[in-house]
């Protein structure tokens, strides 16, 4: 009989997190493995899926040898999985080529097809998304007509949560009903396939994984997958959630008007509602965990990377560092500003030919500039997706932050300051790990609902109050943030820049 401890893994865009909790939240173990993708042409992104598989999987086998836990006291794993992520497999479940990330821009040609279709607005009234390359349809459109012998050997063009499910002993590929909405022809109001949309692009549902709720038993660990992870063979694995809708659910916001910022990779603001609201201002509708909920959410698509790439680019592995070198600048870096659209522009402008910028720059800057000007310029991108609740009015009445860049307490003052409200932090900074554990108790019997299990297994660290005087400062600075963007799109300098990366490579 297995005990009540509760596993759960994070498959994320630059590597694999495995952690153990009890039922009341607590973290027992945990171990980080990380890994990279591949860049074969400008704005092209791809990764391994064996590496995700073998890394995620040394990423349990570790935290195992770490802990105390003795295999049999694990009542189930939930995984938390990067969403829109294209992989295209074959009738015995292997790739048929590297995994298209959701951070790839290959697909404007097949973007500008689609809208030949149908128009934007309607497409993003059915499906909850603006119309962009970011949506796993966009890629499957690009294989049919680039890579057609590919396209005919593939039985199913699955997500993460499908591909790392499967590999662990699930008895299907699985998708969760929070990453259906990704294929990009999903009903998101009425939770289920959109039948116009799969008849425009002439795609089959049977193509993709089978619909499934968050916290659902779908198989256990064989013996093999034991071997390789430290688990006990017969652990039954559940379907977890995206990335995202794991981190709202380890942030406890599963009621309407609770949101949450998360600076993964991927930067999210997130808004919980009752009701699917029509898709405005570039934002995505998507299905939250919790039936009867929705999530209106922004993306950035390159938050916490954007640090990442900073750290790679000037040298150095340690974070800690960074940190120090930010705190020794001033709020807004003497003027300099950061446009972080290292992966182009999401939320609320989906422009796929924007690009990252340091703007302001003088003799006056150093590496102290530098530093806190990426950590800014990644908080006034949500800011810039916040405007689009501002401006219809829709009431915050909790906001919550998480992801790795809660460990900086200095950036979560600038996320204070920037957005001008008080923000709440979790004891548990690896919201997305947490809220898979939660998923998994759900699975596992131990909750009766997600909303029993965050009862139990979330709490706040504390409050962080903004600053009047430094919002008043990021607001004018905001206001110089919106015009660069303007300015760098209007006149023409992201297309010639996109244009002359493409004719490079």
């Amino acid at each position: 009989m297995m005990g009540k401890v509760l596993a759960g893994i994070d498959v994320g865009t630059t590597g694999a997190r495995c952690m153990l909790f009890d039922p009341q939240g607590n973290r027992i173990a945990g171990h980080y493995c990380e890994y990279g993708a591949e860049y074969p042409k400008p704005g092209w992104v791809e990764q391994d899926a064996s590496l995700l598989i073998e890394k995620t999987m040394e990423a349990c086998r570790a935290t195992m040898a770490k802990s105390a836990t003795r295999p049999t006291d694990i009542a189930a794993i939930g995984f938390s999985t990067q969403r829109s992520v294209t992989c295209p497999v074959d009738r015995d479940g292997r790739p048929v080529r590297p995994m298209i990330s959701w951070q790839d821009a290959r697909t404007s040609a097949e973007v500008e097809d689609m809208k030949s279709l149908i128009d934007p607005a309607e497409y993003y009234e059915l499906s909850g998304l603006p119309m962009g390359t970011t949506w796993l349809i966009t890629k499957l459109l690009w294989i049919r007509k680039h890579e057609p012998k590919k396209y005919a050997k593939t039985c199913k063009f699955i997500q993460n949560q499908d591909l790392i499910l499967k590999a662990f002993g699930a008895d299907d590929f699985h998708t969760d009903i929070c990453d259906m909405v990704f294929y990009g022809v999903w009903d998101v109001k009425n939770v289920r396939w959109n039948s116009r949309l799969l008849d425009l692009f002439d795609v089959s549902a049977d193509l993709f994984g089978s619909p499934t709720l968050p916290g659902t038993r779908v198989g256990k660990i064989p013996a093999a997958v034991a071997e390789k992870t430290g688990f006990a063979a017969g652990t039954p694995i559940c379907t977890g959630a995206g990335d995202q809708n794991c981190g709202v659910v380890g942030m406890g916001a599963i009621k309407p008007g609770m949101g949450t910022v998360t600076l993964g990779t991927a930067g999210m603001d997130i808004l919980c509602t009752d009701r699917p609201v029509p898709g405005f201002g570039g934002m995505m509708v998507t299905n939250h965990a919790v039936t009867g909920l929705w999530e209106v959410e922004g993306l950035s698509n390159a938050a916490a990377s954007s640090y990442r790439w900073f750290r790679d680019t000037i040298g150095t592995a340690d974070y800690e560092h960074l940190n120090e070198l930010a705190a020794g600048a001033a709020p807004g870096c003497k003027g300099l500003l950061f446009l972080p659209y290292l992966a182009t522009a999401a939320t609320p402008h989906w422009n796929a030919d924007a690009r990252a910028a340091f703007i302001g720059l003088s003799l006056a800057h150093g590496k102290e500039e530098l530093t806190r000007a990426v950590m800014e310029g990644v908080a006034l991108e949500i800011r810039d997706m916040m405007q689009q609740w501002l401006q219809r009015n829709m009431d915050v009445k909790v906001l919550r932050i998480g992801g790795g860049a809660t460990r900086s307490p200095l950036w979560n003052q600038i996320q204070a300051d920037v957005y001008g409200i008080p923000v709440q932090t979790v004891e548990e900074t690896e919201s997305t790990v947490l809220g898979a554990a939660i998923l998994a108790g759900v699975g596992a019997g131990i909750f009766n609902s997600i909303e029993e299990g965050v009862e139990n297994m979330v709490r706040i660290a504390g409050d962080v109050e903004p600053s009047p005087e430094n919002h008043a400062l990021y607001e004018d600075i905001y206001q110089a943030f919106v015009r660069a963007y303007q300015g760098l799109d209007q006149g023409g300098a992201f297309a010639s820049l996109a244009r002359i990366q493409q004719r490079s490579s």
